[in-house]
């Protein structure tokens, strides 16, 4: 998203000049700026400084004398119609080696000018790397659809310009970046075989570059899986046609997930670019720019090599903005100026690389991306352009490059130079997802759904696996995490025909997804003849589990009493909502168990007990304030011992803020308590309120019979509001000295100790829980269905607008147990929403408590039970069993699918230890295991007791 651009950091040296002693006819004054540049000049390299003419221009043919370390030496600066505003003189002798003074002295007119300047040292062999592309942003300038077409147009231009420049110096010939392999996998379906040969061909030569992430994507917002999908069409296209990604490019977006480090290896992705925003809400990023570094991964065994370059816009602001683009008509072609030379890098890229110098930068070459704008056509004098300034300038040289071009090229010469850094860079732009809330949701609980029927597929292992549409949902949900959320005036104008269109395509693919996915799970279940009025019961993680169901109405009508396969009967009980409860124990790590629902009432056994304000399953107790409907104690019972975890009103309490100020926070109102669910298996308080913002607010508060865990459920039916606005609710528990941590893709990080220097410190976005634990105890938390949360306070007060440098920005976050779930805002003012979608959005919590401290696997364990409910189905009689199983205190199995080839599975296996695991897959039968990767390959075979190092991934494949 481009925005009005501040050019960062200009390097620029305090100039003195004399003015003319009588006045000019022409100008009136000259000064003298020194630069870094080196001039090609009487066939020697000689150092620039930039004489500028004040008040007017110089026309006539004028001799400029230069005094400079000891020499002097005479110019002509030649005559111009057209009159010279700037000239670049070159200065006289060789290099100096400290400051010294240059003196130009010139006569016009019958007047004298002088002017003086220190020129500093600089270095002579700078090379800077150009990397043209155009930023993809799906939508955003326009609908999608003419967004797609211009960047597929951008294709076809890049191959004519890279075959006509061809012959040019080999610096100067034109690549092409396409950033997004969206546009490629759609130009490759639209495309024609003779289309696509030649295509492929200009990959092959280097005139088309492909990175490997399927869009510039809110990392953090992805689950661990859905992180990797991110690049798997583009690894699937490099294996079918023989060549190889090994990079990606991330534009505008600010931070990145610790997750694309752990997954490099199973992604092939060794290099990573990152060319931010260069203002709105990018918090203290800027700091990390031309830092590269490699990002090692948790478990300390891969790598990212990572270089934050200037601000992916500096071609818009250069050049951009003097040429039409989709901000100024409806469908832009590439433009000619026919002055390739105007509007390009002087003076910016000395001022730059002076910068950089004067930092002590430790390398000789750095890159800039170009783009014309977002969405833009290719900038067609880009290769005429540095073919002249390669000619006129010594140092800095100009490459016309491709990521992959930059980074082996610093690589081969600077690898031993390069500083190592593991961390979260906590992404800035997440905040925009909340003001799409109920569609982020949706998006959540559907990648979570998408991943079980994978797995239920492996289990079943009934039907060939629908390889295509799968590939297509993940597509879908990759899509909707893209971060273009809307137009550019989505916020301005939020009635204009072009964002209602964008807004009905974005939200489109959470909904497509979430069909497309429902889809999958009937077709996968689906049975030939149902036994009666029998269902089983599907556990689709790695670990025996035991934990509530709630079977449909319609799959419970034969009655209330529900038997195991063994003839026992099982506590159970019919909700106001027509589910029929139980309670299915020991269901085997994928696996099922099948229980039998027999005419009859429920078998009422348990210790779940309720009240008008307060309830209670024999492990925690909850009492809830009358008046307010928030829970004002929270306690857990175990041992004869009673552990205190909320102590205090205000827990689930709701936050509404409208504007921006904390001192306006309003909270729900009117509050009626009532008895949903009586048990004795489930017992519900339902708490219903007026809430402002909202037409209505409840919060329900459940317990279940025997299970060591809590369950809220809160529903705003919520009204569209265009004025400022953010919905919180808070958790503050008590957990004295608590340290926070928080999931992320593929892993974890503890507050603070886990993330990079600059990285955001005013929200977090958890992938599966936060817990808050001291050296006793602690609290995992749980949300599948918001993923935005703040430590000890409100802290996304004032954050309105692009906050440039603003103060708001944290650089700190104090430890504190207490936690606010950011669930909704409209604070942006484009690209996200202006208003929430009016009707009803609901958020699941769901937590407990845990002895001792912090224990990784417990979490993730908590985390995923959450996340992938079990699953319940109409029973066809069938044996229904995964070949083999994977366990263990260490690992869990972050995803289970069957071969794209119809042979074997795919397993990949997270370790959350701090030491290295052995893992023994247990099978009744022979099986074969290789180590594999993002395209299923058989990589290395692997023993049957393999290892994976502490906090590392593995990729396997399992074949019979």
């Amino acid at each position: 998203m481009n925005k009005i651009f501040s050019i960062l950091s200009a390097f620029i040296f305090i100039c003195t000049s004399a003015m003319a002693q009588t006045g000019g006819k022409h100008f009136n004054g000259i000064t003298l700026q020194p630069t870094i540049a080196y001039i090609n000049y009487q066939g020697q390299p000689r150092r620039m400084a930039r004489l500028l003419f004040h008040e007017g221009k110089n026309f006539a043919a004028t001799e400029a004398t230069v005094s400079f370390n000891g020499i002097t030496d005479h110019v002509i600066i030649p005559a111009s119609k057209e009159g010279t505003d700037v000239f670049e003189l070159p200065l006289p002798g060789s290099p100096i080696t400290s400051a010294a003074q240059v003196t130009v002295t010139l006569n016009s007119g019958g007047q004298t000018y002088m002017a003086r300047c220190i020129v500093e040292p600089a270095r002579n062999n700078w090379t800077m790397y150009i990397l043209p592309h155009s930023h993809v942003d799906i939508g955003y300038t326009n609908t999608q659809a003419k967004v797609l077409k211009l960047h597929m147009d951008n294709i076809d231009e890049a191959i004519d310009l890279a075959k006509k420049t061809a012959n040019y110096p080999v610096e100067a010939r034109y690549k092409w970046t396409t950033e997004a392999i969206w546009v490629v996998d759609n130009y490759l379906k639209a495309a024609d075989e003779a289309k696509k040969e030649r295509f492929w061909d200009a990959v092959k030569k280097g005139w088309i570059n492909l990175d490997g992430a399927y869009g510039n994507i809110n990392t953090s917002m992805t689950d661990s899986y859905q992180l990797m999908q991110m690049f798997a069409k583009s690894q699937k296209l490099a294996k079918t046609h023989g060549v190889e990604i090994h990079t990606m490019f991330q534009g505008d977006v600010p931070g990145a997930s610790w997750g694309l480090a752990a997954q490099s290896e199973q992604t092939g992705i060794k290099y990573f670019l990152s060319g931010p925003n260069a203002s709105d809400r990018i918090g203290n990023l800027a700091k990390w720019q031309d830092k590269p570094f490699y990002w090692i991964s948790p478990s300390g065994k891969q790598k990212l090599l990572f270089w934050q370059c200037q601000p992916y816009s500096i071609g818009y602001a250069l050049k951009g903005t003097r040429i039409p683009n989709f901000f100024t008509i409806d469908d832009p072609k590439p433009f000619y100026t026919g002055h390739p030379s105007d509007n390009f890098l002087n003076p910016h890229l000395f001022q730059y690389l002076g910068g950089l110098e004067q930092n002590n930068f430790p390398y000789n070459m750095s890159l800039l991306t170009w783009a014309m704008s977002d969405n833009a056509p290719i900038d067609p004098e880009l290769p005429d352009a540095v073919k002249s300034w390669n000619e006129h300038f010594a140092s800095p040289k100009l490459v016309i490059t491709s990521v992959k071009q930059f980074f082996q090229d610093f690589e081969k010469q600077y690898q031993d130079k390069i500083p190592s850094f593991t961390g979260d860079y906590t992404e800035y732009w997440t905040d925009g997802v909340s003001s799409a809330a109920k569609e982020t949701a949706i998006s959540r609980q559907t990648s979570d759904k998408l991943k079980q029927a994978s797995a239920l597929s492996a289990i079943r292992n009934k039907r060939a696996y629908p390889v295509d549409d799968f590939d297509d949902t993940w597509e879908n949900l990759l899509l909707y995490n893209e971060h273009t959320w809307g137009a550019y005036n989505s916020v301005d104008d939020p009635e204009d025909a072009k964002v209602k269109s964008e807004w009905t395509i974005k939200k489109g693919y959470a909904l497509s997804a979430q069909k497309q996915t429902d889809s999958l799970s009937n077709l996968i279940l689906a049975i030939k003849t149902a036994a009666a009025n029998k269902v089983d019961v599907y556990n689709t993680l790695s670990w025996p589990r035991t934990d509530v169901v709630y079977v449909p109405a319609g799959l419970s009508k034969a009655g209330d009493l529900v038997k195991d396969a063994t003839g026992n009967t099982i506590p159970s009980q019919r909700l106001s909502s027509g589910e029929l409860a139980f309670v299915a124990t020991g269901v085997p790590a994928f696996g099922k168990k099948t229980y039998t629902i027999n005419r009859g009432k429920a078998f009422a056994k348990g210790k779940a007990v309720i009240s008008l304000n307060g309830l209670t399953n024999g492990i925690y107790t909850v009492t809830v304030d009358s008046k307010t409907g928030d829970i004002s104690k929270l306690v857990k019972t175990g041992g004869g011992k009673q552990q205190v975890l909320v102590d205090s009103t205000g827990f689930n309490k709701y936050i509404y803020m409208p504007g921006d100020s904390l001192q306006r926070q309003r909270t729900s109102t009117d509050a009626i308590i009532s008895v949903k669910e009586d048990g004795p298996l489930v017992v519900s308080l339902l708490v219903t309120s007026k809430a402002p913002g909202a037409y209505g607010l409840t919060r329900e508060i459940r317990l279940v019979n025997g299970l060591d865990k809590i369950e809220l459920i809160n529903t705003i039916d919520k009204e569209s509001i265009r004025s400022k606005e953010s919905v919180h609710f808070a958790f503050p528990f008590s957990v004295p000295g608590a340290q926070v941590r928080y999931s992320i893709p593929w892993g974890s990080a503890a507050v603070e100790a886990d993330q990079l220097p600059n990285a955001n410190k005013n929200w977090f976005t958890m992938q599966r829980w936060v817990d808050v634990s001291n050296a006793a105890f602690g609290i995992t938390w749980s949300s599948p269905d918001a993923p935005l949360f703040e430590i000890g306070k409100i802290t996304t007060a004032d954050l309105l607008g692009g906050l440039h440098h603003a103060p708001q920005w944290l650089t700190f976050t104090a430890q504190s147990p207490k936690i606010y779930s950011w669930v909704m805002n409209n604070l942006w003012h484009t690209n996200f929403r202006a208003e929430q979608e009016k009707g009803p959005a609901t958020f699941h919590y769901i937590f407990r408590s845990h002895a001792l401290g912090y224990d990784s696997f417990d979490a993730n364990r908590f985390g995923l039970n959450n996340h992938q409910p079990l699953v319940v189905s109409a029973s066809d009689n069938q044996d229904d069993e995964l070949f083999f199983n994977i366990g263990g205190r260490q690992i869990y199995v972050e995803s289970l699918k069957p071969a794209d080839d119809g042979n074997g599975v795919i397993a990949q296996i997270v370790s959350t230890g701090d030491s290295e695991v052995s893992i023994t897959p247990k099978a009744k039968a022979t099986i074969k295991i290789w180590k594999s990767n993002l395209t299923e390959e058989k990589v290395a075979a692997l023993d049957n007791n393999f290892k994976i190092p502490a906090k590392g991934i593995i990729t396997v494949r399992i074949e019979k």
